[in-house]
């Protein structure tokens, strides 16, 4: 059975191997730094997750949620080759607890990032036409353009723009 537990602080049981598994899933600049991380989680409308089945941890997942929407702003199996059927659960589930769904996803520049695009649209996420940069985590380094994807519709641009304002400041 798929569970998922919430961290709220670094003290969580848990927080060390979904900390762990963030530093092997995602490149360094794309990584909150400790601080942002302890602020994060202490934030009342971020979420981070760890995921189960069965008892044996399966992934992570980072969110935040607003008034009408939720943004995703992390997802990661432990496995590169997690069971689909198994990613598609925790999807499923987390789509369930918004009625729109905003995330983030590296340009198609390389041959994941279609693969990601294409998984995604699989699960109902639409492309926004909005040019969208992601600011920086880390000095000295420049902010990365994203594609921003929604669930279960397009966003208008008045939607994107509020979105645009919150990942500007989270």
């Amino acid at each position: 059975m798929l569970t998922c537990e919430s961290v709220r602080s670094t003290d969580s049981p848990h927080f060390a191997m979904l900390d762990a598994l963030y530093a092997r899933a995602f490149p360094w600049h794309e990584q909150r730094e400790s601080e942002a991380k302890r602020q994060a989680l202490s934030h009342p409308r971020y979420a981070l997750e760890a995921w189960f089945d069965e008892g044996v941890f399966v992934g992570l997942s980072g969110c935040w949620q607003f008034a009408g929407y939720g943004i995703s702003n992390i997802w990661r199996s432990t496995t590169r080759c997690a069971p689909a059927a198994m990613v598609n659960s925790c999807w499923r589930r987390f789509l369930t607890r918004a009625p729109l769904t905003i995330l983030e996803i590296d340009p198609l520049t390389t041959a994941i990032a279609h693969k990601r695009l294409r998984f995604y649209q699989s699960m109902g996420f639409h492309a926004n036409p909005w040019a969208h940069h992601h600011p920086s985590y880390h000095q000295g380094i420049a902010d990365h353009e994203l594609l921003v994807l929604s669930y279960p519709q397009p966003i208008d641009e008045r939607q994107y723009q509020q979105f645009a304002r919150i990942s500007g400041t989270r």
